[in-house]
């Protein structure tokens, strides 16, 4: 393993940065160089080398102290290397540094940059994605019989799909959702329009299910590769959701997709009958880790064992 670097946001080459992740069998769209800068207050990485492998770290400080953070609209980051997963001595290598580096770190991470690590307390949030491997017919096949129904009448009233303008894509999710969701605020929801602005090697931009007299019922905000795409946003009005707009927009973009090597990743949701939503999708399982330290107090002290959750005793 090439020795770690730590280096600023403005320090780092973007193109040789891009080359990594895109390289990396544990991509993730969040990751990408562009997206970094418009999502985060700032940014630092542990890199490998000569871009061998990295580690993007979001972060803020507070009282002197720099400390990781979690970004709205990055929902995981990890470590990302050149054609291979990260190994445990990769992971424990980047994760002594990162504890050298900074005091305090709550941070999201994909479940292969995951290891036994003494100093970290580990907990499992819940994701959900559905390959898009096979046919739309053996897809759909899978689904419960609820969204099927929905389906129907989503259909029986012609509802339609559109592109969205992002800004207003935002509006609608703001308006709907700004009193449900602790902490959602319009400056947050603006850095997406700005991280829009740059369109490779990552694609962001929205899609509308509507009325046949052209009122949107249902917004989705999307962030894609090559490989993934992630429902970043997605909300419905009263109406939408009685007429089952939302399913119809999700539907849609499965069946255009069906039979490639895409994956749709959903995002998960720790919410009962959100997660229900998704897994009438026939999606699976794919969850993520968020790993606390801190240099000063019992985290540090008090490890906590690894075990991912699809292979826990219980």
């Amino acid at each position: 393993m090439p020795p770690l670097r730590l280096l600023h946001q403005r320090d780092i080459d973007p193109q040789q940065w891009d080359g990594c992740i895109a390289q990396a069998p544990n991509k993730l769209p969040y990751a990408y160089y562009h997206y970094l800068c418009a999502m985060t207050d700032e940014w630092l990485a542990l890199v490998a080398g000569d871009y061998q492998a990295v580690m993007p770290l979001p972060i803020r400080k507070k009282y002197g102290i720099r400390y990781v953070y979690r970004p709205p609209f990055i929902q995981q980051l990890g470590i990302f290397r050149r054609n291979l997963f990260p190994d445990e001595t990769c992971i424990y290598l980047f994760y002594q540094a990162l504890a050298r580096h900074v005091a305090y770190i709550n941070y999201s991470v994909e479940a292969h940059s995951i290891a036994y690590t003494p100093k970290f307390r580990i907990t499992w949030k819940p994701n959900y994605v559905l390959h898009l491997s096979e046919s739309y017919a053996a897809i759909c096949s899978r689904y419960h019989s609820n969204l099927k129904r929905s389906l129907k009448k989503a259909s029986a009233v012609g509802l339609i799909i559109k592109s969205a303008d992002l800004n207003e894509a935002i509006s609608f999710f703001y308006n709907h959702y700004r009193e449900r969701i602790p902490g959602l605020n319009m400056v947050d929801c603006q850095r997406l329009v700005v991280a829009a602005r740059i369109n490779m090697p990552y694609r962001l931009f929205a899609q509308w299910a509507m009325s046949k007299d052209g009122e949107p019922l249902a917004m989705v905000v999307w962030l894609t590769d090559e490989q993934r795409m992630i429902a970043l946003l997605n909300g419905t009005s009263s109406l939408g959701r009685a007429l089952g707009a939302m399913h119809f927009l999700l539907d849609r973009v499965i069946s255009q997709h069906a039979a490639s090597s895409r994956i749709f990743d959903f995002e998960g949701s720790a919410l009962p009958g959100v997660a229900r939503f998704i897994q009438n999708f026939g999606a699976i399982s794919s969850p993520y880790a968020t790993i606390r330290y801190f240099r000063f107090g019992i985290w540090g002290n008090h490890p906590k064992r690894y075990v991912h959750p699809d292979r826990a005793d219980g």
